[in-house]
């Protein structure tokens, strides 16, 4: 993954991870809900339609459950372990960045569901958000990727 000069790396590890929560997983938890209610409308309402994003939506259901699961799997282990001290932080790491790699694979699905996220010119106001809001998540889950996997995992490597 190549270093990315708009996303901001704070200095210290324990800022770091106070970040990753509350600008990526609180945000995650919080904006995935619509996004799959979005795709839910969407489907249904343009069932015939061969443009529809069909399957997306059964595509996000497993990619929140996976998700959620490893963000509860870091913050359970590592970034608990981190706050109290245990040396044992970085154990979970590699099951953690696989978990990274299936979340591209994920988004890569939902990427090729929605045809690169190309809208019909058709669309309606439901299908125009749905799409914007795959895009921030995509772009969000590629950020928070890169800080844990380029700068944080790095760190518990090197016992920081």
């Amino acid at each position: 993954m190549q270093s990315d000069p708009d996303v901001a790396v704070p200095d210290e590890t324990g800022e770091l991870i106070a970040h990753i929560l509350s600008r990526y997983h609180e945000t995650h938890r919080r904006e995935l809900p619509e996004l799959l209610a979005l795709a839910r409308k969407v489907e249904t309402s343009h069932a015939t339609d061969p443009n529809s994003p069909h399957g997306l939506t059964r595509a996000l259901e497993l990619m929140i459950a996976d998700l959620e699961d490893h963000m509860r799997r870091e913050e359970a282990n590592v970034f608990a372990s981190l706050a109290t001290g245990d040396a044992s932080a970085g154990a979970g790491i590699a099951g953690l960045r696989h978990d990274h790699e299936a979340q591209e694979a994920a988004l890569n699905r939902i990427a090729a569901i929605t045809h690169g996220f190309r809208l019909p010119a058709y669309a309606c106001r439901s299908w125009t958000q749905l799409y914007a809001g795959l895009g921030k998540l995509a772009e969000d889950l590629d950020e928070h990727r890169y800080l844990e996997d380029s700068v944080l995992f790095p760190r518990l490597d090197a016992g920081r």
